[in-house]
């Protein structure tokens, strides 16, 4: 009897373990696969799996997150052309979800990432595309030639052609949240409760400078003062607000001397207009490596060197005690070529810097301007 018992245990056991492993995963189990196979660094098995759930979701507003997934396991697993793919169905399918439509600055994080993308598809496809391009047979070669075969690059993105696109993409993957999960919507800005924020951002930069040097054409009243060099040099800390737009909140310095002939021994001398500036800079990317840059700052312009009597800036040729300081304002414009990810080369096509003239000034110089035309290089780390 009692083995009788131990024989229909074991049998129902068997069984019912034979029963759960035939039942169909449903598309919160493949979720759940793909989840844990992302997080183990298996990303060709979690972009399967999350396509696996894809397929079998029913829900509508739930499918987004499993492209974005997809598209999340490629790019980690350094598969330019299938990530880039994804991404952009993904933003397809958003365009369409007006209950939680994708908010602006998720957008263009997405899209940034997807230009990056494509680079690095182009990349590829240089490197695949360069001879030979034919196999090489193993042991000695014979006087017959042996066949060539073309080699192909294998390709593992979907079936379906990529829609028009913007570029994108964070480092998680989405949350979908299902019937059954206790999961709880996430707060990431608006790109509704699909994805969670970045939880990988780019290494955090330090200090921001650029060194500059140029022209100066200086306008003081009447005084006709020929182009002279100048040099500027900006130092302060890099904020990235998005992939695209990076603030540099600092302090920027600029030196420029100014030949004149003393009136009283016609000697030649040098003044020098030294600025200190509290600045703010915006870099905003265009295209990968180029970059748009606009600058003010707001600070102290001293004149100095002009302490002997017979200069031609003070009234009545009159010396001065020291240095005149006057309120600076400064606006510049600038373009970036980024040689490598920490070196760009900066051109300044037009800076111009006003202050309103002190007094022991001539009477008709009301102002001290100048407009400067710089080229230099920047370093961040």
């Amino acid at each position: 009897m009692k083995r009788t018992v131990k024989s229909v245990v074991l049998c129902a056991g068997v069984l019912w373990s034979a029963l759960a492993f035939a039942e169909p995963k449903s598309a919160d189990d493949w979720y759940k696969e793909g989840e844990t196979q992302y997080n183990l660094g298996n990303f060709d098995k979690a972009a399967d799996a999350f396509k696996q759930g894809y397929a079998l979701e029913a829900v509508d507003s739930k499918k987004p997150a499993y492209l974005y997934n997809v598209a999340q396991a490629y790019r980690q697993g350094k598969k330019c052309k299938d990530a880039g793919f994804f991404y952009k169905r993904y933003l397809s399918l958003k365009e369409q979800d007006t209950a939680k439509p994708l908010k602006p600055e998720k957008r263009t994080e997405i899209e940034g990432w997807i230009a990056e993308l494509d680079e690095c598809e182009k990349s590829q496809d240089s490197i695949a595309k360069k001879t030979p391009d034919t196999t090489m047979p193993p042991g000695p070669t014979t006087t017959t030639k042996p066949p060539t075969i073309k080699t192909t690059t294998p390709s593992t993105t979907a079936t379906t052609r990529p829609m028009p696109t913007t570029p994108t993409t964070p480092t998680t993957t989405a949350q979908v949240e299902t019937g059954t999960s206790t999961t709880t919507e996430p707060s990431d800005g608006g790109d509704g409760g699909d994805v969670h924020a970045s939880a990988t951002a780019a290494a955090p930069t330090l200090i921001s400078a650029r060194f500059t040097g140029g022209v100066a054409k200086i306008s003081a009243g009447n005084l006709t003062v020929p182009v002279e060099p100048t040099f500027d040099l900006f130092v302060g800390y890099p904020i990235a607000v998005s992939p695209v737009l990076t603030i540099d909140v600092g302090g920027n310095f600029t030196f420029t001397p100014v030949p004149y002939t003393n009136a009283g021994t016609m000697q030649k001398k040098t003044g020098t207009l030294i600025s200190a500036l509290a600045d703010v800079g915006a870099t905003y990317a265009v295209v990968p490596k180029i970059g748009i840059r606009a600058d003010v700052g707001v600070g102290v312009l001293a004149f100095g060197g002009i302490s002997d009597p017979g200069n031609p800036f003070t009234q009545m040729g009159a010396g001065t005690t020291g240095s005149l300081a006057m309120f600076a304002v400064r606006a510049g414009l600038s373009g970036d070529y980024a040689v490598t990810p920490n070196v760009v080369v900066t051109i300044t096509p037009i800076a111009f810097t006003y202050s309103p003239a002190k007094s022991g000034l001539r009477d008709d110089i009301k102002s001290l301007t100048r407009l400067d035309f710089m080229l230099g290089l920047g370093y961040r780390m």
